[in-house]
């Protein structure tokens, strides 16, 4: 069994809606690699709806929403699951969700990581072939829009629903693969507490552990004989003119696992977009390929990867969560308006940027800040699709 695993994909910047042939044209060189796999998966990172008839959420960070014609660009696709589990999907409520997903489950496609409450969001895909079944389990961090016991939106990470969700998929003798949309922006590394986690889902049963969220590609490792992939990268996801060219943001790889009855084995297509996507060939996959083993290298080490994301902690960028804190006052509390805890609620409630402000007070701690500094620039060469020389 082949399946093809694809990242974030997302049209809120492009300014015109495209006609069916657009769409096609765009999508034609990773249409051929889904249409080669027996299965295939991609994240939807925004619903579709007219912006002007929905109210945002009050929410730190863009409310991603498109006109319905984007819809071209996944079917163009034609991938067999959907995964909606993301900081964006409840972006514009309740109704615009469901009418997304409906509009996609009508088309047959099957749609995981969002529902009517936790329970349903967590429901898995189940994809057979001959005597291999695989279950598709896709969670993501806790930002905005996760759903709870009772209400609805997306797959919120939990460690005992993923616990009982891989032992569910081993009951019915389904192979669980976790689809999983966390992490740090940006950073071209995972952090140690990703990878610890990661790691542990493989020790609870699945088979592969596939993520997203980063905008940027990461590295990859086998783990206890299974794929890890830390992140795939934007797979569509352009943004305003200029904004993001010569950057890791337009570049990332697709997935792809080779299900057989004894191993799961995995393989990479990389690419990058503008306005469509380019399967690399050539010197411009040699050099994807060159970056990729160099981001990947690291992951062989906690200890590497913990100076890295000390290095990571220390870029200006990241300040602004750190500061998050300052709205946190007596005024605000007796204020008690959702808006003015949105910045504070993210940086506290998203598993990934907890652990970043975290990892900040150990580091003023532990006397760590200095011997961090000059990792930041090897880091922002990668983010430039650089490859240091160190």
């Amino acid at each position: 069994m082949k399946i093809l695993f694809a990242a974030d994909m997302s049209f809120n910047y492009i300014p015109n809606c495209p006609d069916i042939a657009q769409a096609r044209e765009a999508m034609k060189e990773p249409a051929a690699l889904f249409a080669a796999a027996d299965f295939s998966v991609l994240n939807l990172e925004n619903i579709f709806g007219v912006r002007e008839e929905n109210e945002p959420i009050i929410k730190d960070g863009p409310n991603l929403i498109s006109d319905p014609r984007f819809a071209e660009y996944v079917r163009a696709l034609h991938p067999t699951v959907i995964g909606m589990a993301n900081n964006h999907t409840k972006d514009y409520g309740e109704r615009p969700m469901f009418e997304t997903k409906e509009l996609f489950e009508r088309e047959g496609y099957v749609c995981i990581g969002a529902g009517k409450n936790l329970d349903e969001a967590y429901r898995p895909a189940i994809l057979e072939k001959g005597d291999i079944k695989v279950a598709i389990i896709a969670a993501c961090e806790n930002e905005f829009g996760t759903a709870s016991e009772s209400t609805s939106g997306t797959a919120g990470y939990s460690l005992s629903r993923i616990t009982h969700a891989i032992s569910d998929a081993k009951q019915i003798g389904a192979r669980p693969i976790i689809y999983f949309h966390g992490g740090h922006e940006g950073n071209p590394f995972p952090s140690p507490a990703r990878q610890e986690l990661y790691r542990h889902f493989v020790e609870l049963g699945a088979v592969a552990v596939i993520c997203m969220h980063t905008h940027c590609p990461q590295g990859y490792e086998i783990y206890q004989g299974a794929p890890i992939v830390y992140s795939m990268g934007n797979f569509f996801f352009p943004h305003f003119p200029g904004k993001k060219d010569g950057t890791s943001w337009n570049y990332g790889y697709m997935s792809e696992l080779n299900v057989t009855k004894d191993a799961v084995t995995l393989s990479v297509h990389p690419y990058r977009f503008d306005s469509k996507i380019t399967v690399l060939n050539g010197e411009e996959k040699a050099h994807f390929d060159a970056y990729l083993n160099y981001i990947t290298a690291p992951i062989a080490s906690t200890d590497a990867l913990r100076a890295l994301f000390d290095s990571w902690c220390l870029i200006p960028e990241r300040y602004g969560y750190y500061g998050n804190f300052a709205d946190l006052s007596i005024h605000l509390l007796a204020d008690g308006h959702a808006d003015h805890y949105k910045k504070l609620k993210n940086t506290l409630g998203c598993e990934a940027h907890a652990e970043l402000v975290k990892n900040l007070l150990y580091m003023l701690y532990e006397g760590r800040v200095e011997a961090a500094r000059p990792g930041i620039e090897r880091i922002e060469m990668l983010q430039r699709m650089q490859i240091p020389n160190c």
